[in-house]
């Protein structure tokens, strides 16, 4: 009888662990996480992509009227820079919202496509949360 229970109170236990993994997984996927990967086209030539886990995003970014001819590469990957280091010190000091570390790196040519994307996902996490994270931007 007793190792009926104690097999009972394992499989509950593994229950309540599994699900609480998948609520995790589903939680994270709702905050909007971050994916920054790396592909490459050729021997000498990489294209970064961005992938956002966040459902709202997409429609966020196409229901905006912007015209993307007034920012250039420059000020996207300042602002990207800013924005990434605020992002990386509230990842770093807990903030709930902030679930990744993003690994911008100023220095890397990421392009225009994928710059303008992480700057309007900034941009879209401002709003969505009544946030300011970069100093100079306005939300």
């Amino acid at each position: 009888m007793k190792s009926y229970q104690n097999i009972l109170l394992i499989a509950i236990i593994f229950f309540v662990a599994f699900s609480c993994a998948i609520q995790r997984d589903r939680a994270q996927i709702a905050k909007g996480r971050l994916e920054l990967k790396e592909q490459k086209e050729s021997s000498d030539s990489t294209e970064y992509d961005l992938v956002v886990f966040d459902q709202g995003f997409d429609f966020w970014l196409n229901s905006r009227s912007i015209n993307k001819g007034m920012y250039t590469n420059e000020y996207l990957q300042t602002m990207n820079n800013l924005y990434a280091q605020e992002w990386n010190r509230r990842y770093t000091t807990g903030d709930r919202r902030i679930e990744s570390y993003i690994d911008y790196n100023p220095l890397t040519n990421y392009g225009f496509e994928f710059n303008y994307k992480l700057f309007m996902f900034f941009k879209y996490f401002e709003e969505t949360n009544r946030v300011k994270l970069a100093p100079y931007s306005s939300r």
